[in-house]
């Protein structure tokens, strides 16, 4: 049975209400990553869960520790919030975790990147993993500036490779609709499952191997608005994420 480490999708917000001369606020917390943690828990996969902002202290630091686990799950998670702990503000050196992904998938391990906002290149470039050690491990090559493309009116991807292990048991004919992804631009020794026809045919699921492991890139969200509910709550959506966490884990 396949061991996971989700990491991201964690966000806090501060609201600031004014009512003529007095205001007043509120912070609240949320977790986006339910979807996708469900669908490891129905499908019997184990997972541990780091919320974002629990990633720049919780988040492996040696090899060893990242080897606990058969796959690696980002999403929504920048690299300085792995690169830059309170130590690293105080003057201490650290390990590089984003070096030590790298080794983790060259040795055997798998990797899987969610897209949005703080994925790949990111909102205005914030994301900041192009020339990173897990651009080298990940099948996309990134931007160099803001990746973000908005789909208000919603798409469905068009799936070219209908016998890839990751679609086993998920039908031709997807339901719901995405309304957000990352561009991504595949490597040469890539496979591209499935594209975003109406926008150029950008890679909407691509794969690949790296060293001893493999690694996937995911041009939307596991959560909205990425994937609108529309999707996420799809009878198949659960078995298709399972899959593809169990295809970078070697067991598709």
């Amino acid at each position: 049975m396949s061991k996971v480490l989700f990491a991201g999708e964690a966000i806090y917000t501060l609201q600031t209400i004014y009512k003529g001369r007095n205001s007043f606020s509120m912070g609240r917390y949320f977790e986006h990553g339910g979807y996708f943690i469900k669908a490891l828990e129905e499908n019997g996969i184990d997972l541990d869960y780091c919320p974002t902002n629990k990633v720049a202290e919780e988040f492996p630091w040696t090899l060893d520790e990242m080897k606990r686990y058969d796959v690696i799950v980002l999403s929504d998670v920048g690299s300085d919030t792995i690169l830059i702990s309170q130590r690293t503000m105080e003057g201490e050196k650290t390990p590089n975790r984003l070096n030590l992904l790298e080794q983790y998938v060259r040795e055997g391990g798998g990797f899987l990147m969610w897209g949005g906002y703080l994925s790949f290149t990111g909102a205005y470039a914030q994301a900041f993993y192009k020339g990173t050690p897990v651009e080298k491990l990940l099948p996309v090559t990134l931007m160099d500036t803001d990746d973000r493309v908005e789909v208000p009116e919603g798409f469905l991807p068009v799936v070219l490779e209908k016998n890839h292990p990751i679609l086993g048991g998920i039908p031709d004919k997807w339901e719901g609709w995405f309304l957000s992804y990352n561009r991504l631009i595949p490597k040469d020794d890539a496979t591209v499952i499935a594209v975003i026809e109406e926008y150029g045919n950008d890679p909407f699921l691509v794969t690949g191997d790296y060293g001893r492991g493999r690694s996937l890139a995911s041009a939307v969200d596991c959560a909205h608005h990425g994937a609108a509910p529309s999707f996420l709550n799809w009878e198949y959506t659960s078995k298709l994420y399972a899959n593809m966490v169990r295809w970078c884990a070697k067991e598709l």
